[in-house]
């Protein structure tokens, strides 16, 4: 067994056993059974995180916690034995129905999984397992069957709905999560809010009449829009635990003349009215965060697509520098009385590269050129493939003199850096250039043209040498 699998166990084992501990101590009505049991939750969300879920490790953390707190407070075996088999039998049901109809990144944060969580875990299984549980308590403690049917089906009801989305995304290590990803007003804020809830359900468990129950959706509906399904989850848990502990101890506040159990049907009555109207809302705020976090992913793709696609609109394919579009299109922004030089260049003889080596070798030769004369011109010019062997750069407020300066460092680079084909041969490239400065009140087409050709002029020449413009 891997050490993240048997921590998670123990885990498991641990708050089962608490919660078994704690219900059947403390959470019992005039009859054998709990009135509120949250301890098949903790089953139950260990078999819904992802990946293949651990039967086994269920059945084990299930007998083993539910025998052992029984005998540890009444000193039982046989009952505990069988209702820990029945416990986990009711987890498993709710588990298979579940994993088979809903997606489990989703399970509670889409309105329509809600539903489906609400018929097995509050429905289904809890009638399921209340036959096999009111059997055994009608067999083994001699209690009324429909009564405890009727017991069992509620307590089991609502602690697998009250508790099984909080202990789902405990262990799936949502709330680490999401409360590193809290800033530090937004932790006080949270933490303010579920105090109102306590606040709120401590002043109407213990205090106010049941009529004043209603005061506690106000601060419900706050946690449910303010801080979404996870803040929703926790909050429905405290309302639940204050509403158990204020009915027992203060029962007198909830109904007069009336006896504890039937101040828990009414707190049972009300908690499952608290979680139809909270879970749904919690879940359809969790699937518009959701939709919208998707519809801002989606736009940031098809902005950075759209990058992309500019960027391969306006980059020649083959060297990655600006092709003539859009070199003509920074062209067009430049103002007209900028000071702008014009160098043409090409390799020479390229032609015979691609004769002799292949036009592999000729490609390699142009990006060899293209990325010597790319990371050796100053920043702010701008430098394209015009087309085939030829290259343009454009030098803002530059003249003719310092242009032909660079230029004619870029040869030297050039000739200084042979291309090495293979391990036996070093292709040795030479670059011819012509360079023109655009003269008062001509375009900057025009002082192309001439500096193509000052490139032609270089070419008849001799090649390898850089030319002004005549």
């Amino acid at each position: 067994m891997d050490r993240v699998r048997r921590n998670r166990l123990l885990l498991v084992g641990f708050l089962y056993f608490i919660l078994v501990a704690t219900s059947t101590r403390l959470v019992t009505d005039e009859q054998a059974l709990a009135s509120i049991w949250p301890a098949n939750a903790v089953l139950l969300a260990m078999l819904l995180q992802r990946g293949k879920p651990r039967w086994g490790d269920v059945l084990i953390a299930g007998i083993c916690g539910n025998v052992l707190a029984n005998f540890l407070i009444h000193g039982t075996l046989v009952t505990p034995f069988f209702y820990s088999l029945i416990d986990v039998g009711e987890a498993m049901l709710v588990a298979v129905a579940l994993r088979r109809t809903m997606d489990m990144e989703e399970m509670l944060g889409a309105p329509e999984n809600v539903g489906r969580f609400v018929l097995w875990a509050g429905g289904i299984a809890p009638a399921v397992s209340g036959l096999g549980g009111a059997g055994i308590a009608w067999a083994f403690l001699h209690e009324d069957f429909l009564a405890s049917l009727h017991t069992w089906y509620l307590s089991d009801a609502l602690g697998l709905l009250i508790f099984t989305p909080f202990f789902t995304s405990l262990l799936a290590g949502e709330y680490r999560q999401s409360f590193l990803e809290k800033s530090r007003r937004e932790r006080i804020e949270a933490l303010a809010i579920h105090l109102l809830v306590l606040g709120t359900a401590i002043g109407v468990f213990m205090w106010a009449p049941p009529a004043m129950l209603f005061l506690l959706f106000a601060p419900l509906m706050l946690v449910t829009f303010k801080l979404g399904r996870l803040g929703t989850q926790v909050a429905i848990m405290i309302v639940t635990i204050t509403g158990v502990i204020g009915t027992l101890v203060y029962p007198s506040s909830a109904l007069h003349g009336q006896s504890t159990a039937q101040h828990l049907h009414l707190l049972q009555f009300f908690l499952a009215l608290m979680l139809l109207t909270c879970l749904p809302v919690a879940a359809s705020l969790s699937a518009r965060n959701r939709l919208t976090r998707r519809l801002a992913d989606s736009e940031r793709q098809l902005r950075a697509r759209e990058g992309d696609l500019i960027r391969m609109v306006a980059t020649d394919p083959l060297t990655g520098l600006l092709n003539r579009a859009a070199f003509n299109e920074q062209v067009e922004e430049i103002h007209p009385e900028t000071r702008v030089a014009i160098a043409m260049l090409d390799v020479d003889r390229f032609k015979q590269v691609n004769d002799q080596f292949g036009h592999d070798a000729g490609d390699r030769a142009l990006i060899h050129f293209a990325r010597l004369i790319g990371g050796g011109v100053r920043q702010g010019d701008i430098v394209a493939r015009a087309g085939g062997d030829e290259f343009i750069i454009l030098f803002p407020d530059t003249g003719e003199s310092d242009a032909e300066t660079v230029c004619q460092r870029l040869a030297a680079t050039l000739a200084r850096q042979p291309l090495a084909l293979d391990e036996q041969v070093l292709l040795e490239l030479r670059m011819s250039c012509g360079v023109a400065e655009r003269r008062d009140g001509e375009t900057i087409e025009a002082a192309i043209r001439r500096a193509d050709q000052a490139l032609y002029a270089a070419k008849g020449a001799g090649r390898a040498r850089v030319t002004r413009a005549a």
